[in-house]
């Protein structure tokens, strides 16, 4: 029987656009992840040319025994690495060519230890493309990828076992943005979905928007009755990719329902592209995913900067914190900020803080906003 307390499934997608993370770091999340209850690692980045834009092709030498060392980490933290193919550009879902592929590469990662793989149709047309799709599957989009999906689960290997797959479909979102930016979806996607996907195919989903402020209840049982598929929250908090690519995401996770493990089978976040800074934000999503009922986001933050900085930093941080706050909120991004005096004076002592840290690896990644910072400071931002 589930736990309804927490999730099944717990942890991570890198998943943004951007320079992959690095492996020592993805060692060092393993471990602060697993001390926090993580127990699954969805390997999607965007930026993977071996995960997108050339998945067809298998992994060279030294980028493969770099995947096996971290696959053979996971499994030492007792994490489930989960293989994530992108297939969807430029993809003929009618041609027997494309599967033959996806599974010859998949053979590699089931032989490494690896039981779980998604199979992801994010970010492309809503239409489409190819004229014998469009016949063979009735025009249909949603048609076509569930049941690619069912084709890839026939043509496995028989000797394979507690194998697991995923989707996430194209309309992973009820956000109007995702229309504009690639086009009307079918009416009913999620249903002609349903109909067609294996019925053991777990749906990753963002939540009521692409970065969803809110994710409630009400809402993911609205969407697990169009799906009637097991739920993976696929959760674009802290990520801070694409447009975003100005902000900072510091601040704890809030706005996520204490009750949704009642219906949703794994959370997973899509993290900061910033190494070392995204540890501040994903402890907070990892107390949440761990203990939903019990997460407090201010005492899981608190915890976080003493666990990494130290209890004497923490006046720091929060006037760092709420600084990012402010230039997140701003619908121009270049807009001057106006500071009360005991605003500056929180922020002149943090920026000292900030001075005298020159050599660690946040200092580096923070620095466009500290020099931001230091030029609203010296009035010399515009």
């Amino acid at each position: 029987m589930p736990d309804h307390h927490t999730f099944q499934r717990r942890g991570i997608v890198e998943g943004f656009f951007g320079p992959p993370w690095s492996m020592p770091h993805r060692a060092a999340l393993f471990e602060f992840g697993a001390n926090r209850g993580m127990n699954t690692y969805l390997y999607a980045p965007k930026d993977d040319p071996y995960h997108r834009e050339r998945w067809k092709e298998p992994y060279p030498e030294a980028e493969w025994k770099a995947l096996l060392q971290l696959i053979r980490l996971a499994q030492q933290y007792r994490i489930d690495f989960v293989y994530g193919f992108h297939p969807g550009k430029g993809l003929c879902f009618a041609s027997e060519e494309p599967m033959a592929y996806l599974l010859t590469k998949a053979e590699r990662f089931y032989d490494a230890g690896v039981r779980a793989f998604a199979v992801l149709f994010d970010d492309i047309p809503s239409q489409l493309g190819h004229e014998e799709d469009k016949k063979e599957f009735d025009g249909s989009l949603a048609k076509a990828e569930g049941k690619w999906l069912k084709r890839i689960l026939a043509r496995q290997p028989n000797t394979w076992t507690n194998v697991e797959w995923w989707i996430c479909p194209s309309y992973y979102t009820e956000d109007p943005l995702l229309a504009r930016i690639f086009g009307r979806f079918e009416p009913s996607f999620l249903e002609t979905l349903a109909h067609h996907l294996p019925k053991d195919v777990a749906c990753l989903w963002t939540g009521p928007s692409v970065v969803s402020k809110t994710i409630s209840l009400a809402h993911v049982r609205k969407v697990a009755q169009h799906l009637k598929h097991r739920l993976i929250l696929w959760d674009n908090y802290p990520v801070n990719d694409l447009a975003m690519s100005i902000e900072m995401h510091l601040s704890p996770l809030t706005g996520r329902d204490p009750r949704l493990p009642e219906l949703v089978y794994g959370y997973l976040n899509n993290p900061l592209l910033q190494e070392t800074l995204s540890f501040i934000p994903l402890a907070t999503c990892f107390d949440y995913a761990a203990d939903p009922a019990s997460y407090n986001p201010e005492k899981s933050w608190v915890r976080a900067i003493a666990e990494r900085f130290g209890d004497d930093t923490l006046s720091y941080w929060q006037a760092i914190r709420e600084f990012c706050e402010r230039i997140n909120r701003l619908k121009d991004k270049n807009q001057a900020l106006r500071l009360s005096p005991e605003e500056r004076a929180a922020l002149e002592v943090a920026c000292r803080y900030i001075a005298e840290n020159p050599d660690k690896r946040w200092t580096e990644e923070f620095r466009p906003w500290s020099d931001r910072l230091e030029k609203i400071l010296t009035r010399k931002f515009d």
